[in-house]
């Protein structure tokens, strides 16, 4: 590889090279870091079809709990009511009142919407 140096007080201070070569060098460090996006990924969790199928139709409210990774029992503490209150509203198929939905809303910090 040509380069240059430019010393100050007889130390290297900057290094002159050809932009073909600074070029190359940009890449090689892209495809570094490219390299390690692709191997810290291979450390995330892949999850099957019917596992994605399972996480999308899942209860709303069961999924926004899991996603803070709270209990039925912690949820039902924020909110004000029992255990098995969360459970019921947990269940496929289940419906909200209003206000129900507000009050849940509010807890995940999320649109009353995402729990229709």
């Amino acid at each position: 590889m040509e380069y240059q140096t430019i010393k100050e007080n007889g130390k290297v201070k900057f290094v002159v090279l050809p932009v073909k070569s600074f070029q190359a060098i940009l890449d090689r460090i892209e495809d570094e870091s490219d390299l390690r996006d692709i191997r810290e990924a291979k450390s995330e969790p892949l999850y099957d079809q019917n596992e994605a199928e399972d996480y999308i139709f899942m209860n709303p409210v069961k999924r926004e709990r899991l996603e803070r990774g709270w209990t039925q029992k912690e949820l039902a503490g924020r909110i004000g009511v029992k255990q098995s209150t969360v459970a019921k509203w947990e269940r496929e198929g289940a419906v909200y009142r209003k206000a129900t939905r507000q009050k849940l809303a509010k807890v995940f910090g999320i649109s009353e919407a995402t729990l229709s």
